[in-house]
This record gives structure tokens, sequence and C-alpha cells, in this order.
């Protein structure tokens, strides 16, 4: 018998699948009806997998557990409607999102654990002792699952539009944004619940965004919109950069001043050129401190970019720090969210 709740991690596809329940394991020389004829139960969902016994058991009947859950899964995915990407994408829109944040939320998104489906069962196993095969039966109980979805999208929902409550509008927009962001992420972490819900849910149904959530979404993809940046050279290669640096935080969505702006990046750079078989190769290195209005350092960070051109050193050392203005706009980005507190 297995303990209950034994976490495992399927190895091809992006669940993490929580086992609960008993498990027996069962050898003879009669395989179980399942291993053929795998049940079929309304509202219910069910996997089966195998695995070759090399020279552990245990360690097959566990690929054997993993493949029926990847099994399960992507059967599950099978019978959702072809609406599933679309309701998906619709969901996620709250109109034109800027680059800056795509970038803030699939930051935000590669940082957030797997869900966990909480009632996966590993129902029975069986070892084929004969010809060394492992196989194992999972199931899902789909109401039961989308039950516990839904109630755990609510509570994120709630902590969100509270957090949001709570967040004066008369703060300045760096203040807001570093009070708001957290509520980003809970954003984000429900919906990657409710991608879980849309897929077990027998009907396919996705737990939809109330107008509280989707105004709290809408109020930071506008402090984000709004954020002024203004920029200052530390040395005489930095500001050869400028102009690439400046582009490229203006393509994200970012607004450029020369005045006081929310952030202030203070930026240098070192340039070196090295010619190879006739290519010039540009090396370019660049550091950033951030500060706020009142000059206080909020992060600082450091990175690297190439060029190379077969034309001339210009045009490689032109490659070089555009690579490197794009490499330091996406670190502003991620230190919005990991680094600014």
């Amino acid at each position: 018998m297995m303990n209950n709740k034994l976490i495992f991690a399927a190895l091809a596809t992006s669940f993490l699948l929580v086992a609960c329940g008993s498990n027996p394991v069962k050898k003879s020389q009669a395989k179980p009806d399942w291993i053929v004829n795998e049940p079929a139960r309304g509202g219910h969902a069910y996997g089966v997998g195998s695995a070759e016994v090399y020279t552990n058991e245990a360690e097959a009947l566990q690929r054997a557990r993993d493949a029926a859950k990847v099994a399960m899964v992507q059967k599950l995915k099978v019978t959702v409607t072809g609406s599933f990407s679309q309701d998906t994408e619709e969901t996620r829109q709250t109109g034109k999102q800027t680059k800056l944040t795509q970038t803030v939320r699939n930051t935000i998104t590669s940082s957030i654990p797997e869900a966990q489906f909480d009632n996966l069962e590993v129902q029975e196993s069986y070892v084929d002792t004969t010809n060394r095969v492992a196989y194992s039966l999972v199931h899902l109980d789909r109401v039961k699952a989308t039950s516990l979805l839904r109630r755990n999208i609510s509570e994120l929902d709630m902590e969100a539009t509270e957090l949001a409550a709570a967040t004066s509008t008369n703060l300045s927009t760096l203040k807001q944004l570093q009070s708001l962001l957290p509520a980003l992420t809970l954003i984000e972490k429900r919906e990657q619940l409710a991608d879980r819900a849309q897929l077990v849910d027998v009907n396919s149904r996705r737990p939809r965004k109330d107008d509280l959530l989707v105004a709290v979404e809408k109020r930071i993809q506008a402090l984000l919109d709004s954020l002024v940046v203004t920029l200052a050279p530390s040395d005489k290669q930095g500001k050869k950069i400028r102009s690439g640096l400046s582009q490229y935080l203006t393509d994200m969505g970012l607004r450029i001043s020369n005045t006081q702006g929310d952030l202030q990046l203070l930026y240098g750079a070192q340039i070196r050129s090295v010619e190879k078989g006739g290519r010039f190769v540009v090396f370019a290195s660049g550091q950033v401190q951030i500060k706020d209005a009142s000059g206080r350092i909020l992060s600082e960070f450091s990175k690297e970019a190439k060029g190379v051109s077969g034309a001339s050193s210009e045009q490689a050392q032109h490659n070089a720090v555009q690579n490197l203005a794009e490499n330091l706009g996406k670190e502003l980005a991620v230190s919005l969210l990991q680094k600014i507190d």
C-alpha cells in the first residue's frame, strides 16, 4: 500500500499531480482487465501507463504511474473543445499590452510553481513478472477537482481585489506599482488554475474574471504604461548606448524623459573591439543602477552583449550596442518584480 498524498512529477507534462488513496500492487499471471479496457465513467477521468522493469520494480512502477498521469491529461486535452485556447487568450487580454507588461507577466508566470490536482488517485498497480512490465491505473474525480480549483481561484480573486482596494490611487506611480505587483502575481496564479479548471470541467467551462479583477489588471497595466524613466550615462562609453537604450525602452512601453521621472537609470558601458578572420567582433558590457525619485538605489545589475559584422567595426559596434540595450531593458522589467522593494 502506498502512503496518502505522494507527489509525483509527470515526466512529459507541465502538471505536478498529487496522488492519494490506496495503491495495491498485484503480481500474477492474469493481467487486470483495466490494462486493456480502461475504465470509463461519467464525471471521472482515468489513465493507464506502463514501464519496463529493468532492475527495480518500485522504480518501474513510478515510471508507469507518471506515464498514466500523462496519458490521462492528454485525453482530457483532447476532450476540451476548440474554444480552449481562444477562451484562455480572451480571458488574459485587458487591452493591448506593451512589451513591458508582457515581460513582467511572463517573468511572473515562469516563477509560479505548477498547479496540482489534489484529488488524483493511483487506483491500482500491477507488475507482470513474466514479461517484466509494470502497469498503473490513475483516477480523477473531475467534479471534485473542478470544485477544488474554483474554490482556490475565488480565494486568489478576493486576495487580489482586496490588495488593490488597500492601495491608494493618491500614491506615486512607482509606489502603487510596488504595492500592486503582488496582485499581478495572484492573477497569474489564478490564470494557471483556470487553465486546469477548464481542462477537468466536464463541460470545458473556464472560470471567468469578474469586473473587479479585470479592473485591477487594467490599473496595473496603466501604471506600467505611465512609468517615466530618465537616463543618465555615468561615463563616455555610456553615452554611446543611450540612443539604443532609449529606443528599446520606448519600444517596451516606457516613457523616457530628460526631467524628473519615477525611475532614474544611471548606466555605464565598456566596449572592446577585436578582428577575427576578417570579421569584426565587438563586446559590450553595461552596468545599471536604478534609483527612485529621491535618489535611493533600488537595484543594480550588469549585462553583456556581442556584435558581429563582416563589413566594418562600426557596424559590429552598432549591433553590440543594440544587443546590450535590449539586455539591459529586459533586466529592467525583471527588476521591477524581483529587486524593487
